[in-house]
């Protein structure tokens, strides 16, 4: 191999690797995982990072929630109850941030990139999070600045201004 080449990373090495970061606590427990991080760290394809994600769920080093969510390193109990999701923990927290007044009417939310990595998701999955608080009127979005908590009147840009 040359030394511009990029060695090709197996399932087996990728797994090894993962348990090895999972062992030592660089990835500790809750720690959500998802492919496109996995896929970037080793430059591998999805399905070898489906195959290696698969033999640490039968080692019993990662689970999953329900079919079809992002699996995480077991250890630490899911921060939601049965029957909700990530996304609507996220919705549920800024709720409670905003009746408590940690963000007052005209203040800015974090941005979803910052909601995204608090919570380890995606950027849509923070996005999808906020969409009810904007159907509800408590925040308002003012492109290209930010989402703003609503007055507690009739929202309106100028209020967040």
């Amino acid at each position: 191999m040359s030394g511009n080449q990029r060695p090709r990373y197996s399932p087996e090495r990728v797994s090894a690797d993962l348990r090895e970061r999972i062992a030592d606590g660089r990835w500790p427990p809750g720690r959500v995982l998802t492919y496109a991080d996995i896929q970037q760290v080793y430059g591998v394809s999805r399905e070898t990072v489906a195959t290696a994600l698969a033999r640490l769920r039968e080692a019993g080093l990662v689970e999953t929630r329900r079919m079809g969510t992002r699996p995480k390193v077991v250890g630490e109990s899911w921060r939601s109850a049965t029957g909700t999701s990530i996304q609507d923990d996220i919705t549920q927290h800024v709720r409670e941030q905003v009746a408590k007044g940690v963000y007052r009417p005209g203040d800015r939310i974090p941005p979803l990139a910052a909601l995204a990595a608090e919570y380890a998701v995606s950027v849509a999955t923070a996005r999808r999070a906020i969409r009810p608080l904007l159907h509800e009127g408590i925040l308002i979005t003012i492109r290209p600045r930010g989402t703003f908590v609503a007055s507690r009147g009739a929202p309106g840009p100028s209020e967040a201004a």
